[in-house]
């Protein structure tokens, strides 16, 4: 737990670690609510409501286990979870390019690993709301709060110049479908 007369929780190594963390779970999970619908369009061909089944596998680990979800995690290590939840998410969405390249992608995989990240998602984020306070301590919540708030938002403060993500993400998917048998 920090000292609660530190000025800034951005110079403690395990709250860098947590937002380090929370950046790269934004973007895998920008991967699947943005990308993955992409693959099915352009890959596997989808339909209008392949994608829309798709993209309510992503939300569904939430109707699925969230009660559960919440009670097993109040009695295990929440970094234990957290770490492991997010590995975990990261091994099913490196499994659709290596299922594309090797032609195994189907719309029943990408049902599957949008399923999956969705369950894996509501145990890190059960364990993540649990962790916070014991992290940073009462004194600095607010502070960890709003700087973890920022990196999860859905716009980022600032974006680089040059073309939005999407238009580059776009034309990766596009030039993919041009170019696989």
């Amino acid at each position: 737990m920090l000292n609660s007369s530190r000025p800034n929780l951005l110079r403690d190594r395990d709250f860098g670690r947590l937002i380090a963390a929370t950046a790269l779970g934004q973007l895998g999970d920008r991967v699947i609510f943005l990308a993955l619908p992409l693959v099915a369009i352009a890959a596997l061909h989808a339909d209008e409501f392949q994608v829309g089944l798709l993209t309510a596998m992503t939300t569904a680990g939430s109707l699925l286990i969230g009660l559960p979800a919440g009670a097993w995690v109040d009695r295990v290590r929440k970094r234990s979870v957290m770490v492991s939840a997010d590995l975990a998410r990261a091994l099913f969405l490196v499994t659709v390019p290596v299922a594309w390249w090797t032609s195994l992608l189907t719309m029943s995989w990408l049902y599957a690993v949008a399923l999956a990240h969705g369950v894996l998602t509501v145990f890190f984020d059960v364990a993540y709301v649990s962790y916070l306070p014991h992290l940073v301590g009462r004194d600095n919540l607010w502070e960890g709060n709003a700087k973890l708030s920022t990196v999860r938002s859905r716009r980022p403060p600032c974006r680089p110049a040059g073309p939005p993500p999407s238009a580059r993400r776009n034309g990766l998917v596009r030039a993919a479908r041009d170019h696989h048998p």
